[in-house]
C-alpha cells in the first residue's frame, strides 16, 4: 500500500512539473521534431490497444526499479541492466526513451499502418505494474498517434517505400530508422524531389504524345486503340476493316467474359456519341460495354451517367494509357 502511495505521488509530482509543458506543447502542435525513432509496444504489439485507446507509448523493462524510471540516473541505471544481464542496446533504448523523449517522433507499424505520435518527457509507472495489455510504464503523447500525414493521407504499409517499411522488422523495443528523413517527409506530406521531377517530366512527355496522337490518321489511330485493348487484356474478334456496319472494333475479355462495342473517331460530337449509346443500347444482348475513343473531341463530351458499360476515351486518356503501355514509341514512328 505505502509503495503504491509513493508511486501516486511520485507521478502526481510529474503531472504538476508538466503543466507549463503541456502549455508549450499546445503552442508547438504543429511543429514536428527533426529527428524520428521507431517504437514496438509489447511483445506481438500486446501494448497497442492501450498505446492507442490512451495516447501513450507502453514500454516494459519491469526489472528496472522505478525510481529509476521516475528520476533516470543513467550510469547506475546502466550498472544495473549489465548485473541483469541486459545488452547494451536495452541502455540505449531506455535512455532514448527517458532522456527528453520528446526531440523525437515516435512511430510504429500496426494493423497495416503506420502510425506516429510525439510525446511529453517524463515516465509514468504502471501502478497495476506490466501486464499483457499494459507496459511496466509509458510516455504520453503531446500529438495522439495518428496514420495520416499532417494532410490527411492515409500512411498504408502497402504503399510506402520498402526503405520506410523494413524497420518494422527491428527485433529491439527502439530504434532510428535507417530512413527517417524520409518517415519525415511522408508524414509532412511532403513529395520526393526526384519523384516530383519525374512526375513533371512525365506530364510533359504525356503532352507530346497527346499532340502526335492528334496528327495519327484515322487507320493508325484505329490501330493504335486496337494495341491498347490487347495489352490490357481484350482480343479482337474482327478482321481490322471488317466489322458489322458502325461498328469499327468487335472486343472480347475472356476473363470477365465481355464482348466490346469499340467506336475509334478522330473528331466527335456529343450528338455523334449520343447516336453510338443509342446502338449500343439496341444491342445490348451481345455487347456488355461500349468504349467510344476520340482524340479531338468537338466540344465537352459526356457519357451517360446510368450507364458505366459506356467508357469514353478522349485524347488524354489515350495519351496515359499509351505512356502507361509503352506505346510512345510506336505512335512516334507512326508519324516520323
Amino acid at each position: 500500500m505505502k509503495s503504491s502511495r509513493k508511486n501516486q505521488q511520485a507521478r502526481d509530482n510529474i503531472s504538476c512539473v508538466l503543466r507549463p509543458k503541456q502549455i508549450a506543447d499546445a503552442a508547438a502542435y504543429g511543429k514536428l521534431p527533426a529527428s524520428v525513432r521507431y517504437v514496438k509496444t509489447g511483445r506481438g504489439g500486446g501494448w497497442w490497444k492501450a498505446s492507442k485507446d490512451n495516447e501513450q507509448i507502453h514500454l516494459g523493462w519491469k526489472t528496472v526499479p522505478d525510481e529509476l524510471l521516475l528520476k533516470p540516473n543513467f550510469p547506475k541505471l546502466e550498472r544495473i541492466l549489465k548485473a541483469q544481464g541486459g545488452a547494451a542496446q536495452d541502455f540505449n533504448a531506455l535512455r532514448t526513451l527517458l532522456d527528453s523523449p520528446s526531440k523525437h517522433l515516435w512511430m510504429t507499424f500496426e494493423h497495416g499502418y503506420m502510425w506516429w505520435c510525439t510525446v511529453r518527457d517524463g515516465a509514468i509507472v504502471n501502478p497495476k505494474g506490466e501486464g499483457s495489455n499494459e507496459g511496466h510504464f509509458w510516455l504520453h503523447c503531446a500529438r495522439p498517434w495518428s496514420n495520416k500525414s499532417l494532410k490527411g493521407t492515409l500512411l498504408a504499409f502497402a504503399d510506402l517505400p520498402g526503405t520506410v517499411t523494413r524497420v518494422s522488422g527491428f527485433r529491439g523495443t527502439v530504434c532510428e530508422p535507417k530512413d527517417w528523413q524520409t518517415v519525415l517527409r511522408i508524414i509532412q506530406g511532403e513529395k520526393d524531389p526526384v519523384a516530383t521531377k519525374a512526375a513533371e517530366a512525365r506530364k510533359q512527355y504525356r503532352d507530346a504524345v497527346l499532340a502526335t496522337i492528334k496528327r495519327l490518321s484515322p487507320k493508325d489511330f484505329e490501330l493504335l486503340v486496337d494495341l491498347i485493348l490487347v495489352r490490357t487484356g481484350w482480343a479482337r474478334i474482327s478482321t481490322l476493316g471488317k466489322t458489322r456496319e458502325g461498328i469499327d472494333i468487335e472486343a472480347e475479355n475472356l476473363t470477365a467474359d465481355e464482348i466490346a462495342f469499340v467506336q475509334v473517331k478522330s473528331s466527335a460530337s456529343q450528338e455523334v456519341l449520343n447516336d453510338y449509346v443509342e446502338r449500343f443500347k439496341g444491342r445490348s444482348d451481345f455487347y456488355k460495354r461500349l468504349i467510344f475513343a476520340v482524340h479531338s473531341p468537338n466540344g465537352e463530351l459526356r457519357p451517360p451517367t446510368d450507364l458505366p458499360s459506356v467508357q469514353l476515351w478522349t485524347g488524354d486518356r489515350v495519351a496515359e494509357l499509351v505512356v502507361r503501355l509503352g506505346l510512345g514509341e510506336w505512335v512516334e514512328k507512326r508519324i516520323a
